[in-house]
């Protein structure tokens, strides 16, 4: 919770400063976690860490020097692109893969500590009950939201400062902690349906009032386990409400898709029509909550404008595309596409585009299939581990539910990820590991009487 909050609180880790610190916590809690655990033994853990390592070995083949003839033979395009790039430029004896193997690096050490935090947590969660874990989610979650509900009405347009004092070096749309309101919303989109999730599996687990007396109705409101509900509720208005003040329209898109996810769980799980219809009613309520105590009207004219967003969008999208073609088997290196494009920007000049706002296409320019092809093969297996889990049966009712929300979480950045670069921030992507994590984790065996 610690490296979490970290990550988060200190601008999204934007800064070397923060991520440097957030990566060796990371790793260092990980690589305990790991070799504590003995997660070699697992044959599903080693074959998911077996395909993180190819990733981490092909983003490393892209920053060791090779000779020229390697490099003109891989990357033809290399160095029409130095030549457009620097002045004078004369080719080495060797090169790397990389057109900045500096970020790459830093891209690479980054990779290697949150694959050893997902992995490693995947594995120590089982000795933690889920109930703490989902609890410490939830108050990080309210902390960030009142962060930046309480701050939103004090931010200055023509001068927007993080907490009140700090200017961000490249500007940016302020939001909470974050440089960018739209990296808000993605952190947000990750931890919002955990906290769904737990409020579902506190709500199976109520046992309701056995008189119909409003005496007994009463004292069963003020019952611990009610109360447990009511809480999770508040705390899910609060973290939807931030995600809608921040006016982000990926970030609610991606939202709408990850309480979808959880929506069909709910659907399919009823014992009955009643129970599909109080479902269908609860999230309708949070949804109609949450809209019209931020605003419905600005939402509105949000979504709106979004046909300007769309051509700025198309424009770096075709010019991600060009860099993917010309650098089709190793790509340009982890983490330089903004290098990349002080060569290949067609569009307006005023403003630069140091991200492809689509992860999927800047993963194709800046890693080819050299990279692209191993971290494809590690979603899969992450998907079908997840899946095997989840089909398992040792799932208490929580733990069944707190996986489910950490499946949507999963889903709503994905959906997130074609519009915008949220995952480019270590404090994100730190996010994004944990809730692999949560919904990759083994649980307790339960006994066969609290199983789904």
């Amino acid at each position: 919770m610690v490296l979490l909050a970290w990550g988060a609180l200190a601008f999204g880790a934007v800064y070397p400063w923060a991520y440097w610190p957030l990566a060796i916590g990371c790793a260092g809690l990980g690589g305990w976690a790991i070799l504590s655990t003995e997660a070699w033994r697992d044959p599903r853990a080693t074959g998911l860490m077996a395909a993180l390592g190819i990733v981490a070995f092909a983003i490393l083949l892209q920053v060791v020097p090779w000779p020229s003839s390697v490099t003109a033979l891989v990357s033809p395009e290399l160095g029409a692109f130095f030549e457009r790039y620097q002045f004078g430029y004369e080719p080495p004896r060797f090169q790397a893969l990389s057109i900045a193997p500096g970020i790459t690096w830093v891209a690479l050490g980054l990779f290697v500590a949150f694959a050893l935090l997902m992995v490693g947590v995947a594995r120590i969660l089982r000795s933690v009950g889920i109930e703490k874990i989902a609890a410490g989610v939830t108050i990080l979650g309210v902390l960030l939201a009142v962060v930046g509900i309480v701050q939103k009405p004090l931010i200055d347009a023509e001068r927007p400062l993080v907490y009140g004092f700090w200017k961000p070096l490249d500007g940016g749309s302020v939001f909470g902690p974050f440089i960018n309101r739209n990296h808000f919303a993605g952190w947000m989109v990750m931890v919002l349906p955990v906290v769904i999730g737990y409020s579902c599996g506190v709500v199976h687990a109520l046992r309701p009032p056995r008189g119909n007396a409003w005496l007994d109705r009463l004292h069963w409101a003020s019952s611990v386990e009610a109360n447990r509900f009511l809480l999770a509720v508040g705390a899910v208005l609060v973290m939807g409400a931030s995600i809608a003040l921040t006016q982000s329209r990926s970030g609610m898109m991606a939202l709408a898709a990850a309480i979808s996810v959880i929506a069909a769980f709910v659907i399919a799980r009823a014992t009955s029509p009643r129970v599909r219809l109080a479902a269908m009613v609860y999230f309708a309520a949070l949804l109609v909550a949450v809209v019209f105590w931020t605003g419905a009207g600005s939402t509105v004219n949000r979504f709106a404008e979004a046909p300007t967003a769309v051509a700025g969008r198309l424009s770096v999208w075709r010019d991600a595309e060009r860099i993917a073609a010309d650098f089709p088997i190793a790509g340009t290196g982890l983490g330089t596409f903004g290098r990349a494009m002080l060569v290949y920007q067609t569009s307006r000049r005023d403003l630069m585009y140091e991200q492809a706002h689509n992860d999927y296409l800047q993963l194709a320019a800046e890693g080819g299939l050299l990279v692209g092809v191993p971290a494809l093969i590690a979603i899969v297996l992450l998907i079908r581990n997840i899946r095997r889990r989840m089909a398992s049966g040792d799932d208490d009712v929580l733990t069944s539910w707190v996986r489910i929300g950490a499946v949507a979480g999963l889903v709503g950045i994905g959906v997130q990820s074609s519009m915008e670069f949220s995952l480019q921030m270590p404090g994100n992507t730190a996010m994004f590991a944990f809730v692999a994590a949560l919904a990759l984790h083994r649980s307790r065996r339960s006994s066969r009487a609290h199983r789904i």
